[in-house]
């Protein structure tokens, strides 16, 4: 039986080849944008030295934190055990904490955003 199903549910050379480099891919973005992520915390960080206003810098480079783990996550997956996607309990961690990480660097961003626009100033007459 198991002969069977391995029979008809392998996967063709090209689409494994596909697999493997859309993981590798993957990796590389995730890596890339919490680098991006990790720039950002250092201009928030550089902006509230310079201008002394509070820009919550420590939130905006621990947040994207998930980002890294999922990448990790994905390489053990795909580099060290060779499987096409993860499987199990690592998918959903991983996934979730990407979702948590993507949410928390929004609000960072967004806090940031609060911090370095400009107030207006309303005159009245008298």
């Amino acid at each position: 039986m198991s002969l069977f199903l391995s029979l008809i549910f392998s996967w063709s050379e090209s689409i494994v080849r596909a697999g493997i480099i859309s993981s590798y891919a993957m990796i590389v973005a995730a890596v890339f944008l919490w680098i991006t992520f990790l720039i950002f915390g250092i201009i928030a960080k550089r902006y509230e030295l310079v201008l002394r206003k509070k820009t919550q810098w420590q939130f905006i480079l621990v947040a994207p934190s998930g980002i890294l783990v999922y990448a990790i996550l994905k390489f053990y997956s795909s580099v060290i055990l060779g499987n096409l996607k993860m499987a199990g309990v690592t998918e959903i961690v991983a996934y979730s904490l990407f979702f948590l990480s993507g949410i928390f660097s929004l609000l960072g961003a967004l806090r940031f955003k609060k911090v370095v626009t400009p107030r207006k100033i309303e005159y009245y007459e008298s």
